[in-house]
């Protein structure tokens, strides 16, 4: 059985969790203590860490690190540090040691380039986002726009308030922070052309076409190109997900296999809409996200392994109007065609995994209701609608193709199962009832509950068993329990623990 050594980008449950519960397939995943790893904005203990890698990396077949947690301790960390590069950088002194050790083992490794959200809230930002954190995400926009002479009329009369409302000191610590990041990233670049590093992703943590990550993001691409690493670097839409896709990457390629996939849309415009917190088209991300995996894209259903289903309408769906929703869904998607195609495929033998990314954040109600009723859903191979598209395809990627190695079927029963509670369940009802009932009556916010298993979460965990039971009883029935907390404190994500019957 092959060793994996994984080092996730956090603690949260789709980091830590998600790659320990995916479908066995010969291998052993490792991963280090909780006890190590940090607490949203409390960095991870990185020299323990550090010391973890060393000692369990002698003895695996792969070892998949988030460089963001081994240099920062977390991917919130990598946004509030103080650090200069010459410190940060030394701790990839680790990687040099590890393939010095054990030559033979693959290193996989991530490093994602800094985000900068459009709204102003401190919660995983530093402090003074709160107060000018949209003005700082257009100071990048329109800095931006402006160097390629396309800043409007608007945004150019807009831009001295933004300038004015941004304190100063703010702005040189984000902007300083953003070059410290950058240049560790530089240093990572040339562990990959020297051969330290394997397999190298660089994931955008939320993007958008014009600003300061987008800026970055040509800043690394340039780089790339000066190296020589066109074809060993992608540069994409991800961040919680790419642990899981350099697990699937590790699996595949010890086990000498190329899984091929064929994807389709269940609309015709589906494949250039640019979803929601993403700088590209969907099937530009789709495209990164196959290769990234070590599979490969066929274009036709005979010559495929997976058929990758993606539920997409025409437009961006991001809080869209009644008018917008009838449009890129009810006219340009054909869903009737959609599950049609899915029935084919499994009658072909063709593994299926549906890729529910029509509304960021949570999955589309209406599709599932359809697998549910269609009796689909145990037949499909893989599910994920839950927040970006390229965390819901980097999800059902990678647990289809642990599936076709491994065919584990319990483990994949069990690991859909937690997926319809947590995308279904909660994603999509439970967490809006719980902004808009427990929290306020409990004198809480969404961002601060009262605990991890405080009565916020209690009240959650009893409507989402009573949601599920009354619509989707099939579901219901397979599973005896949920644990429910909230590791971060807050309802945007929740840790569910399933007790499943046989």
């Amino acid at each position: 059985m092959h060793r994996i050594l994984l080092l996730p980008l956090d603690e949260r449950p789709c980091n830590y969790t998600f790659p320990r519960i995916m479908p066995k397939a010969d291998f052993e995943l490792i991963e280090p203590p909780m006890a190590y790893m940090g607490l949203k904005k409390r960095p991870a203990d990185r020299d323990k860490l550090a010391e973890w890698v060393l000692r369990e990396g002698e003895g695996a077949d792969a070892v998949i690190l988030s460089l963001d947690t081994l240099v920062y301790g977390g991917l919130i960390p990598s946004r509030l540090h103080s650090e200069t590069a010459e410190a940060l950088s030394a701790r990839l002194g680790l990687l040099k040691a590890l393939k010095a050790r054990r030559p033979s083992c693959k290193i996989y490794a991530f490093q994602t380039i800094m985000r900068c959200p459009f709204y102003s809230l401190s919660d995983e930002e530093p402090d003074y986002y709160a107060e000018c954190g949209a003005e700082i995400h257009l100071y990048g926009r329109y800095t931006h726009k402006q160097q390629l002479g396309l800043l409007s009329e608007e945004e150019e009369k807009d831009f001295p308030r933004v300038k004015e409302k941004i304190p100063k000191a703010a702005l040189e610590d984000y902007t300083a922070r953003r070059a410290v990041n950058l240049e560790v990233l530089f240093c990572t670049l040339e562990l990959v052309k020297a051969g330290v590093i394997d397999s190298f992703i660089v994931p955008q943590d939320d993007s958008a076409p014009y600003g300061f990550t987008s800026l970055d993001q040509q800043k690394v691409r340039t780089r790339i190109r000066e190296l020589g690493l066109l074809l060993k670097v992608p540069v994409y839409p991800a961040a919680d997900d790419t642990g899981m896709t350099m697990l699937c990457r590790a699996v595949n390629e010890l086990n000498g296999i190329v899984p091929k996939i064929y994807v389709y849309y269940a609309s015709a415009k589906g494949p250039f809409v640019t979803p929601s917190f993403e700088d590209r088209s969907i099937d530009a991300t789709v495209k990164n996200q196959i290769l990234a995996a070590g599979c490969r894209r066929v274009y036709s259903l005979p010559e495929c392994d997976i058929m990758l289903a993606v539920n997409i309408g025409s437009e961006m769906m991001y809080l869209a109007s009644e008018e917008q929703m009838n449009a890129a869904y009810q006219i340009e998607r054909s869903l009737p065609e959609y599950i049609d195609q899915i029935k084919y495929a499994l009658s072909e033998g063709k593994l299926v995994a549906v890729a529910d990314v029509a509304h960021p954040t949570q999955n589309d109600i209406e599709l599932f209701k359809l697998l549910y009723e269609e009796d689909l859903a145990f037949r499909i191979h893989a599910y994920a609608g839950w927040n970006t598209s390229s965390n819901t395809l980097g999800t059902v990627i990678c647990e289809s193709c642990l599936y076709l190695c491994g065919r584990d079927e319990r483990g994949n029963r069990d690991f859909l199962l937690h997926r319809y509670f947590d995308d279904v369940g909660y994603c999509s009802h439970t967490r809006t009832w719980t902004d808009i009932n427990p929290v306020p009556e409990n004198g809480c916010t969404v961002f601060v509950l009262d605990g991890e298993r405080g009565k916020c979460v209690q009240a959650a965990k009893g409507e989402l068993l009573r949601y599920m039971r009354e619509n989707f009883p099939k579901i219901a029935e397979k599973v005896e329990d949920v644990d429910v907390s909230s590791p971060w404190n807050r309802t945007f994500e929740m840790e569910f623990v399933l007790k499943t019957k046989d």
